[in-house]
């Protein structure tokens, strides 16, 4: 699975523990860069140290997917920091 993902950007919301971190985990040692989204701060920074290890580029942030300006800036930080969601064609 290393490299399957290479040259994408992933967002995983609820990032911070459980089924989102081991997802985000995964697609960092998969090749994607990925965006921890979550609302815990120091369980999202610990994911973002974990894909790091892994070898990956990771960054968090907090965001409440129930708020539609914290998506907003989800993914509006995500396209600043790596330009794309989607693979380059």
């Amino acid at each position: 699975m290393a490299g399957q993902f290479e040259g994408k950007v992933a967002i995983v919301t609820g990032g911070s523990s459980g089924i989102g971190q081991a997802t985000a985990i995964t697609f960092g040692k998969a090749g994607a860069k990925v965006v921890v989204a979550a609302r815990r701060d120091s369980e999202g920074e610990e994911t973002v140290s974990q894909i790091k290890l892994a070898g990956s580029e990771a960054m968090f942030v907090k965001t409440d997917v129930a708020q539609e300006s914290d998506v907003e800036a989800l993914v509006s930080k995500t396209v600043e920091t790596y330009g794309r969601l989607a693979s380059p064609p």
